[in-house]
């Protein structure tokens, strides 16, 4: 995957867990952020998953969603996962509301290696 991945997949992805989208506006900055040159992939796969996490954009699925792309992530790049503390991580950005990109990143870099 990384990082190339559109809006319609997006949606595809999360229609395949059951939702729907409900706000567009976070995932359309992540899928900017996706298009600079200047971030690595673990901090653009961070702006993504945060979009997805935090702002809700889906009606449902939005965990889901964002453990499959880190998934698809880490097949696309060769690595390695720890599944269960990647699954972790997911879900304590989704409860404590987790914003900040690099806390993020450093969650994603901890997992998958």
């Amino acid at each position: 995957m990384c990082m190339k991945i559109s809006k319609e997949e997006l949606l595809r992805i999360n229609r395949g867990f059951g939702g729907g989208l409900r706000n567009d506006s976070s995932l359309d900055f992540a899928l900017e952020m996706l298009k600079n040159k200047k971030i690595g992939d673990y901090k653009k796969l961070a702006y993504l998953i945060r979009a997805i996490l935090v702002d809700h954009p889906f009606s449902d699925g939005n965990k889901r969603t964002a453990a499959y792309l880190a998934l698809k992530f880490t097949e696309g790049k060769n690595k390695e996962v720890d599944r269960e503390l990647l699954l972790h991580h997911i879900v304590s950005i989704a409860k404590k509301n987790i914003t900040e990109i690099k806390n993020i990143e450093y969650r994603l870099k901890n997992a998958i290696k």
